[in-house]
This record gives structure tokens, sequence and C-alpha cells, in this order.
């Protein structure tokens, strides 16, 4: 961190230790629990690997790292020193999602065979740095597919199970950072679609969820859910568009984080990125390969 930064950094929070650079923080606390990694993409997997190194749990933002030789050293030095490593999932715990993925586990729909997602933006979230890094490939790693994708990859999981799959991408632009993306998944018994957009004339979340017995469907501020004759609409006071940080989605994520890095069901949200990890890179390298 340059100097001007750690300065404004400074007098953002008065009462916080600034450090230079992350090592240097580590080799100087000594009474740390866990860290949390909340820098661009590009530098995920060095801090994440420093944090565990340094006996620690770590908190990640999304994505974990799309280095998959970056992300099996993760995942060995989480298992052998048997700290969590946790990456930020905390769309699942919106009011909305939360809801939603509860009525599709409770067996009200029956089994679940088709998922539909769709996120649409008018541009990118808000970055906090000039020049807004979330459309610089070198930084974020990707586009939509990266920024939005991940989280909707874990949630379209959730929905379809663990044995769910991507079949195929759309991306566009194809000669630079994606801006829309349409995929398809696929799970035993089940199919989803996914539909995200940095170029869409309005804001909105919506989703679909059908089952053999009822479907519930998801309009941003309602979730409409319809089964064996029956039809139930959930109205939330605030839309899931609304905004683009949600701290109180954190808070509820934590006691999740908190469980894994006490050893309860370790391990299974570094499952769930290695699919979102996987996904994205697997459209990525088939965009490559049609370039080619």
């Amino acid at each position: 961190m340059s100097a001007p930064r750690r300065d404004a950094a400074g007098r953002s929070v008065p009462s916080a230790k600034i450090y230079p650079t992350h090592a240097e923080m580590l080799s100087t606390e000594k009474s740390l629990d866990a860290v949390i990694v909340a820098t661009p993409p590009l530098y995920h997997a060095d801090a994440v690997l420093a944090g565990l190194k340094a006996g620690l749990h770590v908190l990640c933002e999304k994505p974990l790292t799309l280095d998959p030789s970056a992300f099996e050293n993760i995942r060995s030095e989480s298992e052998s020193r048997r700290l969590c490593v946790y990456s930020v999932n905390n769309w699942a715990y919106s009011p909305q999602w939360s809801r939603l993925l509860e009525v599709a586990a409770s067996g009200r729909l029956g089994a679940i065979r088709h998922a539909e997602i769709r996120v649409l933006r008018t541009k990118p979230s808000v970055s906090a740095l000039p020049g807004d890094w979330r459309k610089d490939p070198a930084v974020s790693g990707g586009g939509i597919l990266v920024d939005h994708g991940w989280h909707n990859l874990y949630l379209m999981r959730r929905l379809l199970g663990p044995k769910t799959i991507l079949v195929s991408v759309v991306l566009a632009p194809e000669d630079a950072a994606d801006e829309v993306a349409t995929a398809l998944l696929r799970a035993p018994g089940a199919t989803g679609t996914m539909h995200l957009s940095w170029k869409a004339g309005e804001r909105s979340n919506s989703a679909f969820v059908a089952g053999e017995r009822g479907t519930a469907e998801l309009r941003d501020d309602l979730i409409i859910v319809k089964a064996e004759g029956n039809e139930e609409t959930i109205r939330f006071p605030e839309k899931l568009s609304a905004g683009s940080a949600h701290p109180e989605w954190l808070a509820a994520m934590w006691p999740s984080f908190e469980a894994e890095c006490s050893g309860r069901g370790q391990g299974d949200n570094l499952d769930e990125s290695a699919f979102c990890l996987g996904s994205i890179r697997s459209a990525y390298d088939g965009r490559e390969a049609a370039r080619a």
C-alpha cells in the first residue's frame, strides 16, 4: 500500500493499524485468529496463502482465485494446517436468497428439475479504484462472469446439487472483458440457465425454480411460491438489486464462517469455490480455444 493510501486509510479509520504490506502485518501482529482478504482478485491467492502459513483462518472476498494451481496450493495448506479458508458467499444469506433456498430445500416443490437466475445491471459495480479494475482482466481475472458469476454459480449449485456442472456459456464481447454472459448448467435430473448483464436497460434480480410439485419465482422484492394448488407471496422491504454493499448479509454469513473455523463442515466452502473456479476457468479457456 502506497504512503498516500496509508495516510488516507488512517484518516478514514483512525483507530486502525496501517501496514504497507500484508507480510509486515502478519510478522508483527501475534494475537490474530483470522485475516480478511478484500483486495482486487489478482492479489487474493498470495494473501490467502500468507495468512494460512501464519497459522490463521482466512476469509476472502470472491473470487478466491482463478488460478487452478494456486487453488490447489490453498486447499493443501488449509487441509494440512486444519485451517478454514472461506470465500465470501454472502448472496446466499440475503433475505431473498436465504428464503428461496429454504423453500427449495424444504421439499414443498418436490425434486428440483430446473432453475433460472437473471442478474441485470446497467454498468459494472462502482469501483473504489480509479480506472474500474472490474473491467481490467489483468486485475479482476475477467468480467461479469467473475464479478456476478461467482455468486450466482454457487447459488445455482445450491439449488441443483453438488454434481452440477457448466455445460456451455456465451460471453460478449468476445475480444474484451465480458459484459454479458449466458450459461447452461446441468445436474442429475435437472437443468439450469443463468443470464448476467452489465448492458441492460434496468437494474434487477430474478430467479425461477421448478420442482415436480411446484414452482418458486423471485422477483427482486418478492417470492411467489406455487405448490400443490396453493399460492404464497412473500414480500421483502428492499429489492435484492438495491445497492452493492451488503453488510447485513455478511453479518448473516458470519456464523457459517465461524462454524468452519471451529471445524464444523470445514472444506464445504472450498468445495463450493472449486466449482465456481472450475466453471469460470472452463468458460474463459473455451473462449480462448475458439479464438485460436
